[in-house]
């Protein structure tokens, strides 16, 4: 009896032991989880988590190859009937954006590119990496401007890189510089509507003058997925 009551208590210490062991085992885990989570991890987590915007909607292609001239000459003027234009914002921090955006559309024959009226119907497509600046971080009008309580409108200095394909004779290929403006707009906690005005530079000599310099402007039906407020 002595000896089965000895080997009770021994089972019992094992078992203490391996409970205490398995414990500290998954605390060291917990905190080897914690340090694999910086700096990539938790990078890439607060994206999961960030704010995001997807809008479907249309384009306006001004392509006579001189962005401020001639801007209501509709003959230069391309436009999408079916909205295949995409944007994908995410928001980072301190009112900046990332943004990608996708564009298609026709040119229809006889439509007038560079000042040439083109033989055949060509295919048109822009891809385009952007970052945005909100000026409701630097002065938000909804509060200061509307008495507004709620971010309902939200303005931004638009910047980035992007790639274009027409495919119409000397320039099927172009790389270019975008520098504009946009205007997002909240009417619910889920919709809303986006315009932007984007001038696209053509990265070719002479810089600014190139055939490849265009205006894309856009409207678009917005999703937004969470809310972005500012102090």
């Amino acid at each position: 009896m002595f000896y089965t009551c000895t080997k009770t208590i021994k089972m019992k210490k094992i078992g203490f032991l391996l409970a205490l062991i398995f414990a500290l085992t998954n605390a060291a885990q917990a905190q080897l989880g914690d340090v694999k989570q910086t700096p990539f991890k938790k990078f890439t987590s607060n994206f999961k988590r960030a704010p995001k915007i997807l809008t479907f909607g249309w384009s306006i292609i001004d392509d006579n190859g001189t962005p401020y001239k001639d801007i209501f000459a509709p003959k230069s003027h391309t436009i999408n009937i079916i909205p295949l234009t995409f944007n994908y914002d995410i928001y980072y921090r301190k009112g900046i954006f990332f943004n990608l955006k996708g564009s298609f559309c026709n040119f229809k024959k006889n439509k007038i590119v560079n000042g040439v009226a083109l033989d055949n119907a060509n295919l048109f497509f822009a891809l385009d990496f952007n970052t945005s600046l909100s000026l409701n971080y630097v002065y938000n009008i909804n509060y200061a401007l509307l008495n507004l309580n709620n971010n309902i409108f939200d303005i931004r200095l638009i910047g980035g890189i992007g790639y274009t394909n027409r495919n119409i004779y000397v320039f099927n290929h172009a790389a270019n510089l975008n520098f504009g403006g946009g205007l997002y707009g909240r009417f619910s906690k889920e919709f809303g509507m986006n315009i932007e005005l984007v001038s696209k530079f053509g990265l070719k000599s002479k810089f600014g003058e190139t055939n490849t310099n265009y205006i894309h402007s856009s409207i678009g039906v917005s999703y937004f997925i969470g809310s972005v407020k500012y102090k």
